[in-house]
């Protein structure tokens, strides 16, 4: 996990550094130096996030997905009552209004 974020870390400094090197003269060391800043910060996170899993104080990441995956479920199955409702309500005004053009055409 450490060696990934590190990679991200190191790649968006490089983009940023890139980024930098296209941009006016007077932009390239501010956007330089916030590069650097924000991978630094990005380092610093997943080395306090490895330090809390390694202590236990943390939810490991497989512990995370889970209850992700669980809030997913329950996000689908709430959106599933909800559009269940809507058709039921969208068939009751078609019927209403199928039933008040019968009744005008008479």
């Amino acid at each position: 996990m450490q060696k990934k974020t590190i990679a991200a870390s190191l790649l968006i400094a490089s983009l940023g550094l890139l980024g930098a090197c296209q941009s006016e003269p007077e932009d390239k060391l501010d956007s330089a130096a916030s590069s650097v800043n924000e991978a630094v910060q990005n380092l610093g996170d997943a080395a306090e996030q490895a330090v809390r899993e390694a202590t236990g104080t943390e939810k490991t990441t497989g512990e995370r997905i889970s209850e992700n995956i669980d809030e997913a479920g329950e996000a689908v199955g709430e959106a599933y009552d909800k559009s269940a409702e809507k058709v039921h309500e969208t068939y009751e005004k078609t019927k209403e209004l199928i039933h008040s053009e019968d009744h005008s055409e008479h």
